[in-house]
């Protein structure tokens, strides 16, 4: 039984070094609404806003620029591959695939926020 117990406990801390590695490795950090906010009051962030123009009309945090991911694959951001972007959608689906698609692009520092506009208006 020690036995294991020992190895379960060595599987789920090879887990989560794992999962700490590649998450960092990858160049995109979830984050949560409060973090967000936080960054927003004490840091001059980029916070791309990729919900379509009619949703991003319809309400959006302020200081957010609108590049809906329809579109993000056409445009020429105007932003240096190792700053940092910060990118929300509606509930965090849109922002991840934009996320992903900024990586492929060479951006090195993203941070995408989980629960989009509806954990924003949740808080």
């Amino acid at each position: 039984m020690k036995k294991i117990m020992i190895i379960v406990s060595i599987l789920v801390l090879s887990t989560v070094g794992i999962v700490i590695f590649t998450s960092n490795e990858s160049g995109i950090t979830k984050i949560d609404v409060e973090t967000l906010q936080n960054r927003l009051e004490n840091e001059e962030i980029t916070l791309l806003d990729v919900r379509e123009l009619d949703e991003y009309d319809g309400g959006h945090i302020e200081g957010a620029v609108n590049a809906p991911l329809s579109s993000l694959d056409e445009i020429e951001l105007p932003y240096l591959k190792d700053d940092p972007i910060y990118v929300i959608c509606r509930s965090g689906n849109r922002s991840a695939q934009a996320a992903q698609l900024l990586q492929e692009r060479g951006y090195t520092e993203i941070y995408d926020v989980s629960g989009g506009m509806i954990a924003w208006e949740q808080k």
